[in-house]
């Protein structure tokens, strides 16, 4: 099948998106505290749901800045916890936050990365099958740089009238998180290697994911500020994002513009 190719500037000053996010996080604990004894902890989920308004404030030919206002709830043990935040945020042409700023952060800047032009196989025209390997344009809590990932198109379809690819990537990133007991009790850092696993359908024209389904997973090394502080740390995180439809319609003409030579399988 041929390459996709586009020829019209996929971002304008004034384009918005916005963004549902649904997550869990869930914490595993096995270790042994100098104070507690045995720390054996199963762990209770936090349930999150929020939301993000993104708009282009400035477009450029190296990045894109972004205003972003967002709200997020986050739930344990049937408690609820309503945070909101605003930031401002860079993101170069690579894919690659430069700036970012406010309270926003996280999981919010997921979708981020794929606003840059050359985020995918380095600008180059897409096509099933093919693979790269890049870094993800941001990282997560507790990550001390941006995962390394393996991308593949593994299919190409109309989605409400969009050219969209299929998007899988793996890949691993360096883990260091604080980790404390549910008595309160500080056990150290936890500390190993997470694997990212991301599903995606992309829209090319627009250089934007549609809906992103991200998953980490880790099993991680506890040592503590004493020699009796030793253990285990297991994390697995899993969040959906998905670009509202309304955000969606409002580009459909947008990509009227542009020529797509690329046929399109079902």
């Amino acid at each position: 099948m041929a390459a996709a190719s586009t020829q019209v500037a996929a971002h304008r000053v004034g384009d918005a998106f916005d963004y549902t996010i649904h997550g869990s996080m869930l914490q595993a604990i096995s270790a042994r505290s100098p104070l507690f004894g045995a720390v054996n902890q199963s762990g209770t989920p936090t349930e999150l749901q929020g939301s993000e308004h993104v708009a282009v404030q400035q477009v450029s030919d190296q990045d894109i800045t972004l205003n972003r206002s967002g709200q997020i709830v986050a739930v344990v043990s049937d408690k609820s916890v309503k945070s909101a935040g605003r930031g401002l945020t860079v993101v170069l042409d690579n894919g690659s936050i430069a700036h970012d700023t406010g309270n926003l952060g996280g999981v919010f800047l997921l979708p981020l990365p794929f606003l840059g032009d050359k985020v995918m196989n380095a600008g180059a025209d897409l096509a099933v099958g093919a693979r790269w390997t890049g870094k993800l344009g941001t990282k997560l809590y507790g990550m001390t740089a941006r995962p390394k990932m393996m991308y593949e198109i593994t299919a190409q379809h109309l989605m409400l009238g969009l050219d969209v690819f299929e998007i899988v990537a793996e890949g691993d990133a360096p883990m260091k998180e604080p980790v404390v007991s549910n008595y309160g009790e500080s056990l150290g850092y936890a500390t190993g290697v997470a694997h990212v696993t991301i599903r995606g359908q992309y829209d090319h024209v627009h250089h934007r994911m549609l809906s992103m389904d991200v998953e980490v997973r880790d099993q991680l090394k506890l040592t503590g500020p004493h020699k009796r502080s030793v253990g285990t740390v297991g994390d697995v995180q899993h969040y959906v994002l998905e670009l509202d439809p309304a955000s969606i319609a409002a580009s459909s003409t947008h990509q009227d513009a542009g020529t797509i030579d690329a046929p399109v399988t079902r």
